[in-house]
């Protein structure tokens, strides 16, 4: 018990989600991101207000995925928050990296990893093996906030 106390006291505190806006310095083209990070796995939330697909969340694994269909790359992921049900999804793999698919969707899945405090997101690799990435989420919402509030999207859409 003593040693889980230590080894419990060892780890690091979860780091809080970062934000970052970037504004062009010759066209004030503005791009904007807010990053939660699991180790070597990161969960970053963007937007390009000069694209159709705004907002949008991406899952970069250090595992390649499993390919994903070959029509349209789309696979589905499972994913749960704090103790609420899990659900699966369609995202857009490509090697390491998937994006998830659909406005109403992307919207959904923000405003719940908002309100969270701990998100897990079950997926499989190339060789077709289950793995899971545990992100802790802290100050998630005011980096969301700012985020979306840069490209012009209002927190309640």
């Amino acid at each position: 018990m003593l040693l889980a106390l230590a080894l419990a006291a060892a780890q690091p505190p979860a780091e809080p989600m970062t934000a970052e806006v970037v504004r062009d310095a010759l066209t004030d083209r503005v791009t904007a991101t807010a990053t939660l990070r699991a180790d070597y796995d990161r969960l970053v939330i963007g937007c390009d207000p000069y694209r159709v697909r705004r907002p949008w969340v991406r899952f970069d694994a250090r595992r390649w995925f499993r390919p994903g269909n070959p029509f349209n790359g789309n696979l589905s992921l499972a994913y749960r928050f704090d103790a609420q049900p899990s659900h699966r999804m369609m995202w857009s793999v490509r090697e390491t990296s998937a994006l998830l698919v659909g406005i109403d969707r992307v919207r959904r899945f923000i405003g719940a990893l908002a309100g969270s405090e701990r998100l897990v997101i079950r997926a499989r690799d190339i060789e077709n093996r289950s793995f899971d990435t545990v992100f802790e989420v802290v100050d998630a919402g005011p980096a969301i906030a700012r985020v979306l509030e840069a490209c012009g999207e209002t927190a309640r859409r």
